[in-house]
């Protein structure tokens, strides 16, 4: 994917060099940027960058370490475990029982892998906010007093399809960032920081709502499977 060449004064680099030069290690400083000091320190790149508006200590260009991800999961959880009890509290309120556990449309399997980190660490997106969640019953009884489908545990079918449009988005945004990655670096023929940043919102857009799109139609197969 990132093979396309661009020119940084007489030396031609790959983006896949380029990418080298922005390994996820920390400056001097003790943070990790994604064009880290060296590439700032140069007369024509550092310049270039900063005539598309970025500076070293852009927010857009600190990387988040393994601790931040830890800290932003975890608080994540949190609040999903307080909406889950909010959720049973009310159902209770209404119905006299409930047990509701959450239900990921895109499970654990995809978000512990490669494309996971696609999602969180390019897309800004967390499994376990409301947009990744249905609220599904833990027993019969939650089931047949709420009315709510039974909680499968992983489905498959659902987790093979997810993961074909996970694969395809992330190449897309590969795709937008390798354009972008010509322009930032002085090639011609790529996008705008603009355009880049507009893409990747509609992309983080399309998912929340493919995901959205599937929630009803999983619910109502699960009621159809379990009667």
């Amino acid at each position: 994917m990132f093979g396309r060449r661009i020119t940084f004064g007489k030396k031609q680099h790959t983006l896949g060099e380029l990418q080298e030069l922005m390994r996820p290690t920390p400056d001097a400083d003790g943070v990790t940027r994604v064009f880290p000091k060296e590439i700032w320190d140069d007369p024509k790149v550092g310049a270039m960058l900063r005539d598309l508006g970025f500076n070293p200590d852009d927010p857009r260009n600190i990387r988040k370490t393994a601790e931040d991800y830890v800290a932003m999961f975890a608080a994540a959880k949190k609040r999903l475990d307080e909406r889950s009890e909010a959720f049973n509290r009310d159902m209770t309120a209404r119905y006299g029982y409930c047990r509701a556990v959450p239900f990921l449309v895109i499970d654990h399997t995809i978000w512990d892998g490669e494309d996971g980190a696609f999602l969180y660490a390019s897309m800004n997106l967390i499994g376990f906010d409301d947009w990744n969640v249905l609220m599904l019953a833990a027993d019969e009884r939650t089931r047949q007093m709420c009315g709510i489908a039974g909680h499968p545990g992983t489905v498959p079918a659902v987790t093979d399809v997810v993961a074909k449009h996970v694969t395809a988005w992330k190449a897309r945004h590969e795709a937008a960032l390798e354009l972008y990655g010509v322009t930032a670096t002085g090639g011609e023929g790529g996008i705008t920081r603009e355009q880049y940043e507009t893409e990747k919102d509609t992309l983080r857009q399309e998912i929340v709502d493919k995901v959205g799109w599937m929630k009803p139609r999983i619910i109502d197969e699960l009621v159809r499977i379990q009667g």
